[in-house]
């Protein structure tokens, strides 16, 4: 969704790989970040530069890394899959709930599927959550209704110590201080590649990547609030129990 922090991870991982023999080119709407010995472009719709446009002229230029801001049609999704499997590296975003939605989204727009699949390497979903002031953090117990309500056996957490904010001068009075992100990845296997070639459900997809070590959203945030990170009623804002 909005405000989960996919452009700063996207540009996190283009600082990571930057180097001065790469040519890397955006294509964003707008650019939010200027980042020195890349190559960034707005998109103008007024002007007819749309993600598609842009992204075919981006290709003349002979980039080695390739982002794209976000695919919002079956156009772009074409292009940027055609240009992964002719030897790019694309970044990407498209607003999805889970990684396996993501599938589906794409499998909408009606692209190629042996392509598609041929050319995604892993998908990134993620949430951010506050995390607790260091300044003020204290110990609390967790009510059996919070605990059944956040999916965890009162039988089992209800002696475990949680943590929250009082709230001080340092943040403002809200307990929270600073955001991370609770992420979960899909690295395509040649398991789940023949899953979402033969269409199979999304639950045998989830079932698959679980076998495979992957660590749910969900899990993720559960495991930050047991370090103390954040708390149970943050984690329910972004993330929901299954």
């Amino acid at each position: 969704p909005t405000g989960s922090g996919k452009t700063t991870t996207l540009y996190a991982c283009l600082a990571e790989i930057q180097s001065s023999e790469d040519k890397i080119i955006t294509i964003e709407d707008p650019v939010e970040y200027q980042l020195r010995g890349i190559t960034q472009i707005p998109v103008n719709e007024k002007k007819g530069l749309t993600f598609s446009r842009g992204l075919r002229s981006i290709l003349r230029h002979d980039p080695d890394k390739i982002m794209v801001g976000e695919i919002r049609d079956a156009d772009t999704a074409q292009i940027a899959i055609q240009s992964a499997l002719t030897g790019h590296l694309v970044f990407t975003t498209v607003h999805a709930n889970n990684v396996v939605d993501v599938l589906g989204r794409f499998l909408n727009m009606n692209v190629d599927l042996y392509n598609f699949v041929s050319a995604l390497n892993c998908v990134l979903a993620q949430r951010l959550v506050r995390k607790i002031c260091k300044h003020c953090q204290r110990p609390a117990m967790a009510s059996r209704q919070l605990l059944e309500e956040s999916g965890l056996d009162p039988g089992v957490y209800s002696g475990h110590t949680f943590y929250e904010g009082a709230g001080c001068i340092e943040c403002n009075g809200t307990g929270f201080h600073g955001r991370l992100a609770v992420s979960e990845l899909l690295d395509l296997s040649d398991h789940i590649r023949e899953l979402i070639l033969d269409r199979r459900p999304a639950s045998e997809i989830k079932r698959a990547a679980k076998e495979e070590g992957m660590t749910f959203l969900r899990e993720s945030a559960l495991e930050m609030v047991l370090r103390g990170v954040t708390t149970l009623r943050e984690i329910n804002k972004v993330t929901f129990v299954d």
